[in-house]
């Protein structure tokens, strides 16, 4: 585990997932974190990504969190899951 990995918080690892997410936003609604979902297990991360509307379809934002977890694992070198789930 990096130093990283064990002096980061909840808080600071929501500001970055949002950091990261930003450039992945789609055009017509916004990805939120659910601060009240984050996890931690072992060596990961497990926080809860919400649309802010609803009738979103899941696979249309399931690259987008994907691309974002790449993104801030490459740059932050932290084990973080983005995990979708749908307003309701």
């Amino acid at each position: 585990m990096s130093q990283t990995e064990r002096s980061i918080t909840e808080e600071q690892l929501a500001a970055l997932v949002e950091k990261y997410l930003e450039p992945h936003q789609p055009p017509d609604y916004r990805l939120k974190v659910l601060r009240e979902g984050m996890r931690r297990d072992d060596d990961w991360w497990y926080v809860v990504v919400q649309p802010d509307k609803e009738n979103v379809r899941s696979y249309d934002y399931y690259g987008r969190l994907t691309e974002a977890e790449l993104d801030l694992q490459e740059a932050e070198h932290l084990s973080v899951l983005l995990v979708p789930v749908l307003p309701g």
